[in-house]
């Protein structure tokens, strides 16, 4: 007995060896089989522990530098985020069309960390569990639910006129009050409920926890430790961040049972349909309509994808008008021939402003809200010019630096509305703040609609201008950012 024990201690750490000896092959390969997946992208030198995450950071100096390797590298080139991971980084508009042509699912990785919050909603599931919610959604966005919202979103607005009316002379960081602005229009248009949260001190636990996660989720962005699992869930940032799920998800599900119980007792045609009788009337081909955890999912998707990225849109636009002050008076007095002093802003309305959604589509060119998307290939995919993206290697797309392709746009750095003019040319593929294909956003006309309200509102109200003490940092943060805030010196037309 005690041999066989000293045989079985003399075993161990062969046996140690050989799993170590197997994790790194199992490593080796990887590296190898990825390096051959790249073989027709050349890129930048990777180091040998950073990779390439040092030179292409998420701040502004690392997006122009994708930009620029857009062009050196042909529209496609490999980014190592170590010694181990890569993915391809595709920036051309012919490259980028093959990626987002096709319903491959979102690169779980990238939007991993989300998951707790927004379940598998549409931003994250695939397959035919995707199919059938993208369909079942699409008519919560038909042009005759959104003409319902144009009241709700001018209501906002006006909450959000007065604070600024109050205001003294100090600079205003306009994207928390704007984001505070869209999750109350948000509120208002998903569930019928009225927030109060551009004025009440103490918000609601729903509202607080909305705002709070998003923060929770930048933070562990920012913290590499963070982005193992392990060593999160015993952070205090995890802790939080699990708090948080538990108090949204709880108030999402006791909102849908209170709706079905208002939708069994009132009488059809009583009120305006909204996004949330949508997503519980809703069937699909066989009858079935969604479970109460996946109604909870959508709506916590839609709110995360829906009320910061629009508010990126609106914040960065009064940033570019208050730079350019021609265009801003332009705007002012189109709005004002326009819509003139009235308050009941109709659908029709919106047509009216051509000028000022110019100006609007150029700024979201120079600052997409969301500056990059990620896609993984469930299949060989063929470019245009042969090269082939092999099954399963991870895809990027920077729109930041597909919006600033020299090949695309002349003096692609400067802001020129006259771009998206009724003679200019069409930018198919080298446009899409909204992204393309099966899986674009399927909310962009709601951002759209709320943009083309709240933005006249703005600047025939209110005169912006620079402070030049807090310029404005862009960052990439799931959203557009400004890494210090985007300050605006905010004062009423006279």
């Amino acid at each position: 007995m005690a041999a066989l024990t000293w045989t079985l201690l003399q075993a161990v750490p062969l046996v140690l060896i050989g799993i170590l000896l197997l994790k790194i092959l199992s490593t080796l390969k990887k590296i190898h089989d990825l390096k051959a997946s790249f073989k027709d992208f050349p890129g930048p030198t990777p180091h040998w522990l950073y990779g390439n995450m040092q030179e292409l950071t998420g701040d502004f100096k690392g997006m122009l530098r994708v930009a620029d390797y857009a062009v050196r590298y042909h529209g496609a080139f490999p980014v190592w985020m170590g010694p181990t991971d890569a993915f391809l980084m595709t920036v051309h508009p012919a490259t980028v069309r093959s990626v987002l042509s096709g319903s491959d699912p979102k690169d779980e990785f990238s939007y991993s960390l989300m998951r707790p919050w927004i379940g598998d909603g549409l931003l994250l599931s695939s397959g035919k569990k995707w199919d059938r919610n993208r369909r079942m959604m699409t008519p919560a966005f038909h042009q005759g639910v959104l003409r319902n919202y144009v009241k709700i979103f001018y209501e906002s607005g006006l909450e959000l006129l007065e604070k600024w009316s109050k205001g003294g002379d100090e600079p205003v960081e306009t994207f928390h009050h704007i984001s505070l602005l869209t999750l109350d229009s948000m509120m208002k248009c998903l569930f019928g409920y009225s927030s109060q949260c551009q004025t009440e001190t103490v918000r609601h636990p729903y509202i607080q926890g909305v705002y709070d996660v998003s923060e929770q989720i930048v933070k562990r962005i920012t913290n590499p430790l963070h982005h193992f699992q392990f060593i999160y869930d015993m952070s205090q940032n995890g802790a939080e961040f699990r708090k948080t799920c538990d108090v949204i998800h709880s108030h999402s599900e006791k909102i849908i049972r209170d709706r079905r119980q208002l939708i069994a007792s009132e009488r059809p045609g009583s009120r305006p349909v909204d996004f949330l009788d949508i997503l519980l009337s809703g069937k699909d081909s066989e009858g079935n309509g969604l479970m109460d955890t996946e109604i909870r999912d959508e709506v916590d998707t839609f709110m995360f994808e829906g009320h910061d990225s629009t508010a990126s849109a609106i914040s960065w636009c009064l940033y570019n008008l208050a730079r350019h002050p021609d265009h801003q008076d332009r705007c002012r007095e189109e709005i004002r021939q326009s819509w003139g002093d009235r308050q009941d802003i109709t659908w029709e309305d919106l047509n009216k402003i051509e000028y000022t959604f110019m100006c609007v589509k150029e700024s979201m060119r120079l600052y997409p809200p969301v500056p990059n998307v990620s896609r993984c290939a469930e299949n060989d995919i063929t470019l245009p010019d042969g090269r082939v993206i092999p099954k399963g290697v991870r895809m990027a797309v920077s729109l930041f630096a597909l919006h600033r392709n020299p090949e695309v746009w002349s003096e692609p750095e400067e802001y020129d509305p006259s771009r998206f003019s009724r003679d200019s040319v069409t930018y198919q593929s080298a446009y899409m703040p909204f992204s393309i294909g099966p899986r674009n956003c399927i909310g962009q006309l709601f951002a759209v609609t709320q943009m083309k309200v709240v933005i006249p509102m703005l600047i025939r109200k209110f005169r912006f201008t620079l402070d030049p003490n807090r310029p404005a940092e862009p960052e990439s943060m799931l959203i557009l950012r400004s890494k210090n805030g985007l300050y605006l010196n905010i004062h009423p037309v006279k």
